[in-house]
């Protein structure tokens, strides 16, 4: 018998045997992509990346990282996925870092725009976010955002991986959550995962995993409600409620507060974009304040080129908006490990530090 959706009494005994949770998003710096991160070419390198950067994630005050996985490293190097993966583990716990493991994933590029994966050294477009020319931020398309779960013939391997994942770690407590879907509805795919999401919770739900589940809510009308079926339906799935934003300081406000209603505690699982106004130092602060955790995306400057605004900013300045590309949107280090403002890094170590106080007095 499978597990039902955790009550609220549940979700808030377990996140207060946490520890105040600030993590970060984003690949490590040597990687453009996905693909890059978990594939069996230059592996090595790629790893020796990511302890570094666990090692000054650690130093930054940070305990948490959210890590998306790639279906295809999956299906097509299944055994030498499953080994990294276990290593990305090993390395996180060797540093106090603990996984956010994003399963599902709607933030893609149109079928126009789509090609399958090629192993081995990926491509870099320079000077674009993400590091791809015309990608899922270009914000120049409207067409619905293409990913192999469409197939039907491929489909059920997605359930498949997410069953291997959820017996191997779903008794781990170097697993900490299990990210079910990053936004839901997004790249004009309105409901067509919403099937394919629901699936995944159900069967992580039949292995009885420990850790709890949630899925991304990210879209909002003028009032900060979730403004899509989707993404109703993810928090009515959800043990735990993740949410992101990247706009202003009050609007995050307001958004917190509608959360606050559903009673359960609170992830923000993407923030940083400093040419909205979306900086750290006012939004560490209050995510401290009230207990929510954190997870900005970006922890070092890299070939995926968070740092560079989305391409649809471009568009917006062009129409005569009144917009700051100067500034990075994401990232906290530069690419030789320096930070991007130094008084950053201040704030996040001493809210950490605070954050390990109020944990000891409890």
């Amino acid at each position: 018998m499978k597990n039902e959706k955790w009550s609220e009494r549940r979700a808030w005994e377990w996140y207060r045997a946490q520890n105040w949770i600030r993590g970060y998003c984003g690949y490590p710096s040597v990687c453009v992509n996905r693909i890059a991160l978990w594939q069996e070419y230059g592996h090595e390198a790629v790893f020796e990346q990511v302890e570094r950067e666990f090692a000054l994630a650690k130093s930054t005050g940070l305990n948490a990282v959210r890590a998306f996985i790639q279906f295809e490293v999956w299906q097509k190097q299944h055994d030498s996925f499953m080994r990294n993966l276990e290593e990305y583990f090993a390395l996180a716990d060797k540093h106090g870092i603990k996984v956010m493991l994003v399963l599902g994933n709607d933030c893609t590029v149109a079928k126009s725009r789509w090609k399958p994966v090629i192993f081995g050294e990926q491509r870099v477009d320079w000077g674009y976010h993400s590091g791809i020319k015309g990608g899922q931020h270009a914000g120049d398309y409207r067409e619905a955002g293409y990913q192999l779960l469409d197939d039907p013939d491929v489909e059920p391997l997605y359930y498949d991986m997410v069953a291997e994942l959820a017996e191997k770690y779903g008794r781990d407590e170097r697993l900490q959550v299990w990210n079910v879907w990053n936004e839901i509805g997004n790249s004009n795919r309105g409901n067509m995962s919403v099937p394919a999401m629901e699936r995944f919770f159900d069967i992580l739900r039949e292995k009885n995993v420990m850790q709890p589940l949630t899925a991304d809510v990210w879209s909002y009308d003028g009032n900060t409600d979730v403004n899509s079926e989707a993404g109703r339906r993810a928090l009515e799935l959800s043990d735990v409620i993740s949410f992101h934003w990247y706009g202003s300081f009050e609007r995050m406000v307001r958004l917190i507060d509608k959360l606050k209603r559903f009673n359960r505690p609170l992830l923000c699982t993407e923030w940083l974009n400093r040419i909205e106004g979306n900086d750290v130092e006012h939004l560490l602060p209050l995510f401290w304040l009230e207990n929510i955790g954190s997870y900005h995306w970006g922890l070092m400057q890299g070939y995926s080129q968070t740092y560079e605004p989305w391409g649809a900013y471009f568009i917006r300045q062009e129409k005569g908006e009144n917009l700051d590309l100067t500034k990075w949107q994401h990232d906290i280090y530069r690419f030789n490990g320096l930070p991007y403002i130094p008084r950053e890094i201040e704030v996040f170590r001493r809210f950490a530090e605070l954050a390990d106080k109020r944990e000891n007095n409890k």
